[in-house]
C-alpha cells in the first residue's frame, strides 16, 4: 500500500511538469517563412559588397516544456532560394541550399506570445561567377548563427512569428561571408 501510494505521489507532482505547455507553445510546429537576408562577401585584400534577396524557407521545430514559462525547441530550417551576396572582382557571389540545425530557447509572456532565443548551426553552397567569362566556382560553407524572435498564437493552433538572424560563416582560403536576415513566418502547433 505505501509503495502504491509512493507511486500515485510521485505522479501527481510529475505529471503537470510533463505535460506542461507553457502558453500553449510546446509541440511540434511547422512552419513557412518568407526570408529577407542581406548577405555579405569580403575576398580578403580586395574588398567586398553586398547584396539583398528574399525568399522562403520551411522549418520544423519540437518544442518541450521545461517548466511553466520556459521551453527548449529543437529544429530544423530549410531553404533553397539563391541570394545575392555582392560583387567583388568582377565576380558575382550567392548563397543557395540553406540549412540550419536550430536550438531555440524560449519565455512565454502570456498564453498568447513568447519571445525566443536562437543559436544555429549552419551549412549552404555559394557560388561565385566571373561575369566576363562565365566561369563558375561553388564551394560549401559551414558556419554558425545566433538571432531572437517573437511568437504569437492567432488561436490554439496557428500563429505568426518574426525573428531577426546573424549568421557567419567560416572563412575559406580567401573569402568570408555572412549575413544578417529578417523573416516573418506562420506556422501550425500539433
Amino acid at each position: 500500500m505505501k509503495h502504491a501510494l509512493f507511486v500515485t505521489a510521485a505522479l501527481a507532482l510529475a505529471a503537470p511538469v510533463a505535460l506542461a505547455q507553457p502558453g500553449g507553445f510546446g509541440g511540434v510546429d511547422p512552419g513557412l517563412n518568407a526570408a529577407m537576408p542581406r548577405t555579405t562577401t569580403e575576398v580578403m585584400g580586395t574588398g567586398s559588397d553586398s547584396g539583398n534577396g528574399a525568399g522562403l524557407g520551411l522549418q520544423a521545430q519540437y518544442s518541450f516544456a521545461l517548466n511553466p514559462q520556459w521551453l527548449l525547441g529543437i529544429g530544423l530550417t530549410i531553404g533553397n532560394t539563391q541570394f545575392k551576396a555582392g560583387t567583388v572582382n568582377a565576380m558575382d557571389f550567392s548563397t543557395h541550399d540553406r540549412l540550419s540545425i536550430d536550438i531555440t530557447p524560449s519565455y512565454a509572456l502570456s498564453d498568447s506570445l513568447l519571445v525566443f532565443g536562437k543559436v544555429s548551426s549552419l551549412a549552404a553552397n555559394s557560388m561565385a561567377l566571373t561575369t566576363a567569362t562565365g566561369l563558375e566556382n561553388s564551394f560549401s560553407l559551414s558556419g554558425l548563427g545566433y538571432g531572437f524572435g517573437v511568437r504569437t498564437m492567432v488561436d490554439k493552433n496557428m500563429f505568426f512569428q518574426g525573428t531577426y538572424d546573424m549568421n557567419r560563416y567560416n572563412d575559406l582560403t580567401t573569402t568570408k561571408t555572412g549575413s544578417s536576415v529578417f523573416s516573418m513566418g506562420v506556422g501550425y502547433r500539433f
